[in-house]
C-alpha cells in the first residue's frame, strides 16, 4: 500500500464499502433460497454464500490494492495463508454463518485492515439491515442505513454498565457469573459482528466474550467502536494486539461503549 494517510484510508474505506454491496447482492440471493449446508474440519458450518463472498472480496480487493496480502476466513482454512508485510486485510466475508442459516438477518461481512499490528478501518456491513457501519484512523464512526447519507454515530457515555450484548448462537456457562459480578440485568442477544454496530451506535453498553474466536471475528469491529468514542481489550484489560499465531483469540475480549467504564468495571 503506497500511501497511508487519512485521505487515501478514507478513499479506501468507500471503496471497501462498495465492494461489500457487491458481495451484499449476491449473497442475499442465496439468502432467499433452500441453499445447501456443508461442514469445515471445525464442525462450523459453511454456505455457498461464504464462498461466493469470499471470491467477490478477494477478486475486488487485489483490483484495488494489488500486492496487499489478505488473509479471509475460508480461504485462511484451506491454505492457512501467512502475510509477508505488517499491512493486511481481514476479511470474514460472512460473519454468522449461523444466523444466516436461521435467517434471522444477524449475519454481516466484515472487511478490516491492518497496519502494524493495529486495526486502522473497518467496514461491517449487515446485508439483511440494510446498514453499514464504517471507521476510519479511529477519529470518527457512521452509519449507512438503506442507502441514506452516512451518519456520525457514538457509543453511550455514563460509566455504570446496564445492557449487555451476547452472543444469540454460542450460549455460555460464564457468562451468568459475569453478569452478577458486574451487576448487569438486561441482556441483549445478537449474532455476529454487528454487536460491535449496536455498542457503536449507543443500543448497549458492553459486548463481553469468554469463548476463543479469530482475528477476523474483532478487526473492523474494534475500529468502528474506537471511533465512535468506545474501547476494546483483551479479556485482562490489556492492549489488544493483531497477527497473533493462527490469527486466534484464545481469550476473548472486553467491548465497552467508553473507557471510563473500564475503572469502574476494574472496581
Amino acid at each position: 500500500m503506497k500511501n497511508n494517510n487519512q485521505s487515501s484510508h478514507k478513499k479506501l474505506a468507500i471503496e471497501l464499502i462498495n465492494i461489500s454491496q457487491k458481495s451484499a447482492l449476491e449473497i442475499m440471493k442465496i439468502y432467499e433460497t433452500n441453499f445447501e449446508i456443508n461442514y469445515k474440519k471445525d464442525k462450523s458450518p459453511v454456505t455457498l454464500a461464504d464462498r461466493i463472498s469470499e471470491e467477490i472480496i478477494l477478486h475486488e480487493i487485489s483490483k484495488i490494492e494489488p500486492g496487499v496480502d489478505v488473509i479471509s476466513e475460508e480461504k485462511y482454512f484451506d491454505e492457512e495463508s501467512k502475510i509477508n508485510s505488517d499491512c493486511f486485510f481481514l476479511i470474514d466475508p460472512i460473519d454468522g454463518t449461523r444466523e444466516f442459516i436461521k435467517k434471522n438477518g444477524e449475519f454481516t461481512i466484515n472487511i478490516a485492515l491492518v497496519e502494524k499490528n493495529k486495526p486502522v478501518l473497518g467496514i461491517i456491513n449487515a446485508p439483511a439491515r440494510n446498514d453499514i457501519y464504517f471507521a476510519y484512523n479511529n477519529l470518527k464512526s457512521y452509519k449507512i442505513s438503506n442507502k441514506d447519507d452516512a451518519i456520525e454515530i457514538r457509543t453511550r457515555q455514563h460509566t455504570k454498565t446496564k445492557v449487555m450484548l451476547h452472543s444469540r448462537s454460542i450460549p455460555s456457562r460464564e457468562m451468568q457469573g459475569v453478569m452478577d459480578q458486574y451487576g448487569i440485568n438486561q441482556i441483549r442477544r445478537c449474532g455476529s459482528a454487528l454487536k460491535f454496530g449496536l455498542l457503536a451506535e449507543g443500543l448497549a453498553d458492553l459486548y463481553i466474550r469468554l469463548e476463543p474466536c479469530y482475528e477476523w471475528d474483532t478487526a473492523a469491529g474494534q475500529v468502528i467502536l474506537e471511533g465512535a468514542g468506545g474501547a476494546f481489550f483483551d479479556i485482562n484489560f490489556n492492549e489488544f494486539e493483531y497477527n497473533k499465531p493462527n490469527f486466534l483469540n484464545s481469550d476473548g475480549f472486553v467491548s465497552l461503549a467508553n473507557l471510563s467504564q473500564k475503572e469502574y468495571l476494574l472496581k
